[in-house]
């Protein structure tokens, strides 16, 4: 890590132990993700398994590749996205070599029905789109996400897609009360008044 990354990873580590959060607001290529796997890092450390939510699927190995880069590429991964025609949410390296994938359908249902990170993994990665599901929509993957959440430490990558007044939003706002803390990372985290709430 560099100077300002480590300044920015104390800082969030001073705020989730004092149960709060913190806004990395770095731009582009200064090495927010860097940031993110360290505070992973430091959680798993710490006896958590946190939860990294990101854009896009092609994200998760962009921070596994941080994880390796700080050496804790070994930390094994729940996706919870599945995989589909138009989405694929496997782990690769530089060289396109897959690390890590989404279990089978029938283990997922598995996990998502005992609403815990087994213990065989040691973080949970997912995409805003998981929760985005209206009210009243069945949603396990939700009820999931609210049960693992609780008192655990979440990093909310590319966090302006959890702002404005969509069903994401609101159902966020409700659910980043109970964790333990949480790390927002974003470059135009306050780009718009709307995408303010989140961050309160």
């Amino acid at each position: 890590l560099a100077a300002e990354q480590i300044d920015g990873v104390a800082l969030a580590i001073y705020q989730i132990e004092h149960g709060g959060a913190l806004i990395i607001g770095d731009q582009t290529g200064v090495g927010k993700g860097r940031q993110a796997a360290a505070i992973i890092r430091y959680a798993v450390l710490n006896g958590k398994k946190p939860i990294f939510v990101t854009e896009k699927p092609h994200l998760f190995s962009d921070l596994y590749r941080d994880l390796n880069a700080i050496g804790s590429g070994g930390l094994n991964p729940l996706i919870i996205n599945d995989k589909s025609n138009s989405s694929d949410p496997t782990i690769t390296d530089e060289e396109g070599n897959v690390i890590y994938k989404s279990p089978q359908p029938g283990v997922k249902k598995s996990i998502l029905d005992s609403m815990q990170i087994p213990k065989n993994y040691d973080y949970a990665v997912i995409t805003y789109s998981q929760l985005s599901a209206g009210e009243g929509k069945v949603s396990r993957k939700k009820d999931y996400f609210r049960s693992v959440a609780n008192n655990n430490i979440v990093v909310m990558d590319e966090s302006h897609n959890a702002g404005g007044e969509g069903n994401t939003n609101a159902y966020l706002l409700d659910i980043l009360p109970t964790t333990k803390g949480v790390v927002f990372l974003s470059g135009t985290f306050a780009k718009r008044p709307e995408n303010i709430p989140i961050y309160s």
